[in-house]
């Protein structure tokens, strides 16, 4: 009797469950370090590495709404082998502006930097990584233009930036590195109003003179509403901490203001990385401290819910949310160097319940890479690895 009674319950719990689709995909072509974006349209955009840890090329593909199979790769570098993955922050970025078109970047490779300088007779060191390249899909979106290098006088490139596309169609390029003859790491920022066509010279962000973790990510994005948000960590003789500020790019001067700042007591770079995502109501940011997962709710003034509750070593967070505000957030648990680990997830409802959790080993990304996560139309997520 109990066990029949145990039964029903357990059906009725499975008719009333009403939580969303979760697929989850490999990269296509053997592809590695996956960022994706879903358009209003429904069309998946994929972007993917390929080629050794320390050079290799970036391609992109696209999925038209409900259709399989992914287009015919077009590669985004001119130049082969001027991009990396080593580490698992050296990443390409993308942003979708105007028309559809997309923008990237990326840090150039070490063998590329190598080459450089062994042209001039000199050594590669870390001074003379100085290379953040930029290419953009053609208007006939059948090729990327050539690429160029949107960084002339900083240094030490070493943690990916971050590119992002406003709704007037601004682009803003954003990452971290040194000034030759000067102290403190700083964030940098580039602009263009024509498209990408030509770019301004790099400026330092005003913000407080917090240091920038060297190895770690930086991440920005934009939301519906025209407001801007940069993630990315400290530095300084004790914490390395995961900071995040809100700006509206359009006014003159900028200001920067601080939202959050989730501190981490470590002198070392812990090789972390961050992710954004918004519904109708709020932008939401997925981070690491103490190798644990957090996310937080960037309109609430509520503290950040720790998520990855049964992982050893949690990294490289990635957020979607669907129509419903059904939010998915996946992360690799107990990856390591050159080692991918396995995927770990939680999907909650727009009231945070939890719908969905799973912390069992299963999925997992080859080495230096991780998951992206999108939600379709639908309301469906799939998870690239």
């Amino acid at each position: 009797m109990n066990y029949n009674r145990h039964l029903v319950l357990l059906l009725i719990s499975s008719i009333l469950y009403a939580g969303p689709e979760l697929q989850f995909e490999k990269t296509p072509n053997g592809g590695l370090q996956p960022q994706v974006i879903v358009d209003k349209a429904g069309t998946i955009h994929l972007l993917y590495y390929k080629g050794k840890a320390r050079e290799g090329d970036i391609f992109y593909v696209t999925r038209a709404k409900g259709k399989s199979a992914f287009s015919s790769p077009l590669k985004v570098n001119s130049i082969a082998n001027s991009a990396c993955c080593i580490g698992s922050i050296y990443r390409a970025r993308m942003a979708i502006g105007k028309n559809g078109i997309v923008h990237v970047i990326w840090n150039g490779s070490f063998g590329y930097v190598k080459k450089q300088w062994e042209k001039k007779g000199k050594k590669r060191s870390p001074e003379e990584f100085t290379f953040l390249f930029y290419s953009r899909l053609s208007a006939n979106k059948k090729s990327f233009t050539k690429q160029v290098n949107l960084n002339h006088e900083s240094h030490g490139l070493d943690g990916n930036g971050s590119i992002i596309v406003d709704n007037k169609g601004m682009v803003s390029v954003f990452w971290h590195a040194d000034i030759k003859g000067k102290s403190g790491r700083r964030v940098f920022q580039v602009r263009s109003t024509n498209g990408g066509k030509s770019f301004s010279k790099e400026i330092a962000l005003d913000v407080e003179q917090l240091g920038v973790c060297e190895c770690c990510t930086l991440e920005a994005f934009t939301s519906a509403k025209a407001i801007s948000y940069i993630m990315y960590r400290t530095a300084n003789k004790k914490n390395r901490d995961a900071i995040i500020y809100s700006f509206d790019g359009s006014r003159k001067p900028v200001k920067y203001t601080r939202l959050n700042r989730h501190a981490w007591a470590i002198t070392h770079c812990p090789a972390s990385s961050f992710s954004f995502a918004e519904d109708s109501k709020a932008v939401h940011a997925a981070w690491e401290t103490e190798d644990s997962v957090y996310t937080k709710n960037l309109m609430s003034k509520s503290k950040a819910v720790k998520v990855s509750i049964k992982s050893k070593r949690a990294k490289y967070p990635s957020l979607a949310i669907n129509k419903k505000g059904e939010r998915l957030l996946s992360w690799s648990a107990e990856p390591n160097w050159g080692v991918g680990g396995f995927i770990q997830y939680r999907i909650t409802d727009k009231n945070n319940k939890v719908l969905a959790q799973s912390y069992n080993k299963g999925h997992s990304p080859v080495g230096y890479s991780f998951s992206a996560a999108c939600a379709l139309p639908s309301g469906k997520f799939i998870i690239f690895y």
